[in-house]
C-alpha cells in the first residue's frame, strides 16, 4: 500500500502458519492458508515525510475590442521544477529490493494558455 500521509510503514505479509508457530495460535479471526499483514515500523516514528513546496503562478490580461471582451491567460505550474516523491512502495519483502522504491513524484513543470471571448 502506498500513500502520501505523513509517514512510512514496512507491511511485511506473514503466513498464518509462521504466526501460529511463533505465538502458539493463530491471529484472530484468521485461517492456517492465510496471511497477516505486519507493520515493522511503529507509525509516525521513523522515516516522517520531507516537506513539500510547490509555487505556481497565472499571468491574465483582459482585452477589449469593440464589443468583445477577451481574457488571454498563462497558467504555470511547478515553477521551480521540483520532484519530491509522493508516494513509497511501502511493502517490506527480505527476498526483494523494492522497499522504499517511489512510485509517484510530483508532475514537472508545465504552462498552460487559454483565452476567453465574451461577445
Amino acid at each position: 500500500m502506498a500513500t502520501n500521509g505523513g509517514s512510512l510503514a514496512a507491511n511485511y505479509v506473514v503466513p498464518n502458519t509462521v504466526i501460529q508457530d511463533a505465538l502458539g495460535r493463530l491471529p484472530a479471526n484468521a485461517l492456517a492458508s492465510g496471511t497477516t499483514t505486519v507493520n515493522l515500523l511503529n507509525p509516525g516514528e521513523l522515516y516522517t515525510l520531507k516537506r513539500m513546496n510547490l509555487v505556481d503562478m497565472r499571468f491574465a490580461k483582459i482585452l477589449r475590442f469593440g464589443g468583445t471582451r477577451t481574457n488571454v491567460g498563462l497558467d504555470m505550474f511547478n515553477i521551480f521544477n521540483a520532484n519530491p516523491v509522493l508516494s513509497y512502495n511501502q511493502s517490506y519483502s527480505p527476498t526483494t529490493a523494492t522497499y522504499l522504491r517511489p512510485t509517484s513524484v510530483l508532475q514537472p513543470r508545465y504552462f498552460k494558455i487559454s483565452a476567453q471571448v465574451n461577445f
